[in-house]
């Protein structure tokens, strides 16, 4: 019984040995088949963005966007248009205001 347990030990350290070399295998695999999709994931993606740069002209570029400050112009220009100035309100002046700080401060500093 003693020889065939010894037996089925080294059949054990054998397969044992067998499966990590099938598994470092893949993993050298898997490594290599990774840093070939790194690459091709780096080159597609320079590829489409200077093509994505390349395709659209400038002066389309241009005409869109002074399409849009148009756009953004004419709404704001509506909403002015379209405002009533405020009533009652007075604007102090500068003078007076500066009194009122001053009052202000000399009041802070006194207490």
């Amino acid at each position: 019984m003693n020889e065939a347990g010894s037996n089925f030990w080294e059949k054990i350290g054998l397969l044992i040995q067998d499966i990590t070399l099938q598994i470092s295998a893949v993993m050298d695999r898997f490594e290599t088949q990774f840093e070939d999709l790194d690459v091709a994931t780096g080159y597609y993606e320079n590829a489409t963005s200077s093509a994505t740069a390349v395709a659209t002209p400038q002066d389309d570029v241009d005409k869109l966007m002074n399409q849009v400050a148009d756009e953004a112009g004419v709404e704001l220009s509506q909403e002015m248009n379209s405002a009533t100035p405020a009533k009652g309100i007075a604007a102090q002046p500068e003078e007076e205001r500066e009194d009122k700080l001053g009052e202000r401060l000399r009041a802070l500093r006194a207490s």
